[in-house]
């Protein structure tokens, strides 16, 4: 699923004057008037992209000329969405404009509905009146969530209401943000679009800066948002597809860059031609976890072979002592590989913890990114390339290391993963150079018939663990 094109319809100027939206606001003041009019409480409400802040009598003063930006920045979202979620649904004045700017849209609403701070309107008396309104004029295109953000979303994400997520409105000045759009992950669309409400507060602007360096977000590429910027608000693109784009060749220059690698030759094997390239550019330091397993033809030859490699790259490299290839305690029972048949299929890959070589491997490996201070980290993918279980191992190891350490990028090998992401090509006889200190023991080039050929590598989006 793909950005939707954006839809033919009114701009936003026309929808407000229009009289369908008119009538429809009528009918969602009123009930939030006569709400809070029951309760005894004045017709006061939180501000929002119509209204300003805590106006009396607000269905009767214009409309906000600050939040105009807004606005348009809303509708241009809205047609060009399918399900759009808002944390923060108050007098739910940005859904009936995101509901007319878009007939085909539906929303979920998540509000906690519930009076935090004493100086607030009366939120727990005109949200439910709001939400109740919306719910049954728009029976078909809106719910609301009772709840606080993160279980909010996480249901969201859970359930999917009305499908996957593309259009995503994170309001209110606190901090979170990160966690929130974490929370979420697993619903939003591979392309969406993102709005950071309250921008001007500064632990939101802290969570956007690090949502882009991440890689998990970016400026929009589509250029009607580039004249709705405003201190109140950013708009972004999110979702698994920004987040597995790769940086250019040109992004690792004067960058420190750490390979987590299982295998002496992994280094050749999956990335030979990338290291040539960025080698005289970059920081590089190549951190092999497993030691060779004994009685092999090259056990005692590996090791000086990887550090030959790596002089001649001009990358240091690093080998670490604390696990031996093909080790005691079989991987088996613990990574049950796709090509196996059903009935082979052992524990979930949550039980890679109890393995007693995953805390060796994800220590040692924060360690290294701790020591290092790597600003881009690659290691094996998830398929174990080829199905190498070490493979898999170790990439679950640094992955959870990276995660604890802070790591902002992380890639991993493209061999043997869908997808698009960086991708080298190596010059062949370069890179059969490269093999040569590993003959006549072993020869990569006649054992594996991609090893020639392009590398790609793919980037793993590394969100915040959000507490379920």
């Amino acid at each position: 699923m793909g950005y939707v094109e954006p839809r033919r319809g009114s701009d936003c100027e026309e929808i407000l004057s229009s009289e369908a939206f008119l009538s429809d606001l009528a009918g969602l003041d009123g009930a939030i008037i006569a709400a809070l009019e029951a309760a005894g409480e004045p017709a006061v409400i939180n501000g929002n992209v119509l209204y300003a802040n805590k106006v009396e009598n607000f269905q009767k003063a214009a409309f906000s000329a600050e939040m105009a930006a807004k606005r348009r920045a809303l509708v241009a979202m809205a047609q060009r969405a399918r399900v759009f979620v808002e944390v923060g649904v108050a007098g739910g004045h940005a859904v009936l404009l995101a509901l007319h700017a878009n007939p085909d849209l539906r929303v979920v609403g998540i509000d906690l509905a519930r009076r935090l701070r004493p100086f607030w309107p009366p939120v727990e008396v005109f949200v439910p009146a709001a939400a109740a309104w919306l719910e049954a004029r728009f029976p078909d295109r809106f719910r609301l969530i009772v709840a606080d953000a993160l279980d909010g979303l996480r249901e969201v994400a859970q359930t999917r209401p009305f499908g996957l997520v593309d259009m995503v409105h994170l309001d209110g000045g606190k901090a979170g943000r990160l966690e929130e759009l974490a929370a979420l992950w697993p619903a939003i669309a591979p392309r969406a679009w993102l709005m950071q409400g309250d921008y001007a507060h500064g632990l939101v602007r802290e969570a956007t800066r690090e949502m882009l360096a991440r890689g998990l977000a970016r400026d929009p590429s589509d250029g009607v948002f580039a004249e709705a910027r405003d201190k109140r608000f950013r708009v972004l693109e999110t979702g698994p597809a920004i987040a597995a784009e790769c940086p250019d060749l040109a992004d690792f220059d004067g960058k420190r860059v750490l390979f987590c690698t299982a295998h002496q030759d992994d280094e050749v094997l999956f990335a030979g031609g990338l290291l040539a390239e960025i080698a005289p550019r970059a920081d590089v330091t190549v951190a092999c976890f497993f030691r060779p397993a004994e009685g092999r033809a090259d056990t005692m030859t590996r090791t000086a072979a990887m550090a030959r490699v790596c002089a001649a790259l001009g990358v240091s490299h690093v080998q670490y002592p604390f696990a031996i290839e093909g080790g005691p305690r079989a991987l088996r029972r613990f990574i049950s590989l796709p090509s196996e048949p059903e009935e082979l299929r052992a524990r979930p890959r949550r039980a890679l913890a109890r393995h007693p070589l995953f805390p060796v491997l994800c220590t040692t490996a924060e360690g290294a990114m701790r020591l290092y201070t790597p600003d881009i980290v690659i290691t094996h993918n998830e398929a174990g390339e080829y199905g190498h279980r070490e493979h898999v191992l170790l990439h679950h190891a640094v992955r959870a290391a990276a995660a604890r350490a802070g790591v902002r990028t992380l890639l991993t090998f493209g061999e043997g993963m869908a997808g698009t992401g960086l991708t080298v090509t190596p010059d062949p006889e370069a890179k059969r150079t490269l093999f040569a200190p590993y003959l006549p023991q072993w020869d990569g080039v006649a054992r594996y018939d991609f090893a020639l050929g392009p590398e790609r590598f793919l980037r793993v989006p590394l969100l915040p663990v959000t507490a379920s």
